[in-house]
This record gives structure tokens, sequence and C-alpha cells, in this order.
């Protein structure tokens, strides 16, 4: 209670006076409480003396909590709200440690955060869209002991969920052999198959092919055409190969006859989408 108080100083010459002060809960700058002799009658007033001052400290210390937004995608910004309790009599600078589930290329480490005498104040973390495909993650802000304040005991981390928005990539397709059919005159001198991988692969694929005049065809291996059995090798990125069959001509009318190429092996281990092609002679006489 400020203002002016009259006391009786008793014949022993001295008195003492004294002036309460509240526990308000307030943080505010440490005070004082001054004491002034007025002038008056009877007495005179100490040149050098006149007035005392007693300190008084303030016993309130902010507490920080802190809380999290809603969750983001990908891109979007994190928020949080950190809260002092009391709200600080002047800008409080706080420490916040940031940290990241997932790599969203979040800018982590230590940041300083000033919370007004309002007594709140937002964090914002941005994450960035970086197109690919991971498991969904979020963002951490932790506070950190520090001056003039304290650190809550139950809200001092507050998470915010980040969801990833991109497409898983497409399943690793195998790549597999075919072998083509084919056709030719008997007077051409050879026929060529046509082997494919059906997509590029990234180390080399190798395949047998060789001729047969099994599979109930009619050309003669030796009479009709060559027998062939070669070794193809596709170098990563290739996806197509010929094989050539000497075809033998001959006087004799016979009509078209038939013979089989096929896939007989691969040292790659690629799987046969097509192993049997067939392979007709066009008759000329």
């Amino acid at each position: 209670t400020t203002g002016s108080q009259t006391v009786s100083i008793p014949t022993g010459g001295s008195y003492t006076l004294t002036v309460a002060t509240s526990d308000d809960g307030v943080d505010e700058a440490d005070g004082s409480v001054t004491a002034t002799v007025s002038a008056g009658q009877g007495y005179t007033v100490s040149t050098t003396a006149g007035s005392a001052t007693v300190a008084v400290a303030d016993d309130d210390v902010p507490e920080i909590s802190i809380t999290g937004g809603s969750g983001v995608t990908e891109g979007g910004d994190a928020t949080f709200t950190l809260t002092a309790n009391p709200a600080p009599h002047a800008p409080l600078a706080v420490s916040v440690a940031v940290s990241q589930s997932g790599d969203y290329g979040v800018s982590t480490g230590s940041q300083t955060v000033s919370i007004p005498t309002t007594g709140s104040a937002s964090l914002t973390v941005a994450t960035v869209n970086d197109g690919a495909d991971e498991a969904d993650g979020s963002v951490t802000a932790t506070v950190n002991t520090g001056t003039g304040y304290t650190v809550s005991a139950t809200a001092g981390t507050a998470t915010v969920a980040v969801a990833d928005d991109d497409d898983p990539p497409p399943p690793d397709a195998t790549p597999s052999l075919s072998v083509s059919d084919a056709s030719a005159r008997e007077d051409a001198g050879v026929m060529e198959f046509t082997v494919s991988l059906s997509a590029p692969s990234e180390k080399k694929v190798q395949v047998y092919a060789a001729t047969t005049s099994f599979l109930h065809k009619t050309a003669t291996q030796g009479d009709d055409f060559e027998w062939a059995n070669v070794l193809l090798t596709f170098a990563p990125g290739e996806t197509s190969k010929t094989v050539q069959v000497a075809i033998l001509d001959d006087d004799l009318s016979e009509g078209d006859e038939s013979f089989g190429m096929f896939l007989a092996y691969s040292p790659s281990d690629t799987p046969f989408t097509r192993e049997h092609g067939e392979g007709v002679i066009i008759d000329d006489d």
C-alpha cells in the first residue's frame, strides 16, 4: 500500500515500519519498496538518510509448454504453439530443438523462439515435397532448458504428422524372352528368326537358340535346312537379336515345309514368354 502513513516514535527513539508485499503470480521484473520521511512539526529530516529502499525479488518464473498443429502433407508447413505461463514481463527467448522422422527436408537442430508479453508464440517448420515414395513421418519440436523459464514436465514436446504424397514405383518387371515365326522361299538361302527381350535389362542376358525338325514339323534337317545352335548375348539395353538359318534349295515339288526354332536354355535364368517359333520354307518348284 503506497501513500502517506503516520508513525509514532516512542521515547526510546526508534520505530519499525513494516510494509507488506503481495505474491501475485505474475512474472515481472524485480522491484523495490521505498520509504521517505516527510517534513513535519517537531523534527527535522536527515539530509543523508531521509529515505531508504528495500529490494523485492519476483518469484514467478514462466513455465513453457508446446503443442503441435494438425498433420500436414509433405511440402506443407508444420506449426507449433509455445505458451508461457505466466506470460513474461518482457519478450522471452526460448530454445527449441527440431527433429524429424523420415526425410522431408526439415531444417533440424536448435532454434530460438521469442515469446512476447502476450504469452504465446508460433513456430513454423517447413517440409519439402521431394517426389520420392517413402513412409509417412513426422516433425517434432522439444523445448530446451534455458534462462528465465522452466519447461513443462508434461507438455515440453509436440509432434506433427507428415504424410507422403508420392505413388510407389511400378513393380520391377522381369524381362522375358520370345522367338518369332519366320518364312522364306527355299531359294532365298537364309531364313531369319528374331529373338526378343520384352524389356531392356540392366545386366547381360544370354540364351541358346536352336533348330529342330521335331514337334510335328515336315522339313528335314540336312535336306531342307542346316542345323543351327547359337548362344545369343543381349548387352544391357539391347532387346532384339537375329538368328540366321541356312535354307537348302532342291528341285522337288513338295509343297511348303516347316521346321522349328526353339529357345533351349538361358544361362542368365531369364524366363521364356514364347520358346518355340516355326520356320516355313516356301517351295519354289
